[in-house]
């Protein structure tokens, strides 16, 4: 595991945009299913086109890197480039493996005109919504906007999916279940969220609305196949203070 300080997205990449145009942070490697086993190149960006890499990741605002799987996988940095930040992931064995980034909080704060926009590209509980619309007028949602990404490779093949089964100690991730890339789980902080919504963005970019159900597990339509994308949020209204706090977590992979 690779501690580092800081990892953030751009206010741009934090909100403002609608649903239909996204920015969504990332992890992207060069293949998803390679045979190499030396070294395996990764983008981590921010994008409102999956899965086109469109905005670098500063390289100190890192706080983690990691991978899971085979042997003793290490994720680290590479450098920037003009649309990501490059990662290499070294000490892969054959089989699934795991990548993860975690982005260090970052204080936020909307406007009145912008918290529309914001419930319109997160899709959170109605006990969140509810929370937000309670504000007093003119509202300012303040928020600790909080990002993971982890992205499935397959070095090899993917045969066994115990990495992509395993939870990464994220507070908000998705987990493979099964032995197929077709049904994946949705914990925060561990704990399955059931009947909530996902959603699912495809190669061509095409964002589907989903809804997990009664056991936290999302289900893949079967013309779902390729590059895929999974993306939710979870908005959680302040116990002290006045300040939320915003979790977005997405996971790519490749469904045969």
């Amino acid at each position: 595991m690779l501690g580092l300080h800081r990892i953030g997205i751009a206010v741009a990449a934090l909100g403002g945009a609608s649903a239909a145009s996204a920015h969504d942070f990332f992890l992207l490697p060069d293949q998803f299913t390679t045979q190499q086993q030396a070294s395996i190149n990764l983008q981590a960006t921010v994008g409102s086109s999956f899965p086109k890499p469109e905005a670098a990741v500063p390289a100190d605002r890192a706080e983690r890197l990691f991978a899971i799987g085979n042997g003793a996988p290490k994720l680290t940095i590479a450098g920037p480039t003009a649309t990501a930040l490059g990662l290499r992931l070294t000490g892969a064995r054959p089989g699934t493996l795991v990548a993860v980034a975690q982005a260090k909080g970052r204080d936020v704060e909307y406007g009145e005109d912008r918290i529309p926009l914001i419930l319109e590209e997160y899709r959170v509980s109605p006990q969140a919504q509810a929370a937000v619309a309670a504000l007093a007028k003119p509202r300012t949602l303040k928020v600790l906007s909080r990002r993971f990404a982890k992205t499935i490779i397959c070095v090899v093949s993917c045969r066994n999916l115990e990495a992509a089964r395993r939870p990464a100690g994220s507070r908000l991730e998705f987990v493979a279940v099964g032995n197929g890339m077709a049904h994946f789980r949705l914990l925060s902080d561990g704990r399955a969220l059931r009947n909530y919504p996902v959603d699912l963005v495809s190669e061509d970019g095409k964002r589907t609305h989903m809804v997990s159900d009664a056991n936290g597990d999302v289900h893949l339509p079967a013309e779902a196949r390729g590059p895929s994308m999974l993306f939710a949020a979870v908005l959680t209204p302040p116990s002290s203070g006045d300040r939320f706090t915003l979790d977005l977590s997405t996971l790519t992979f490749s469904r045969p």
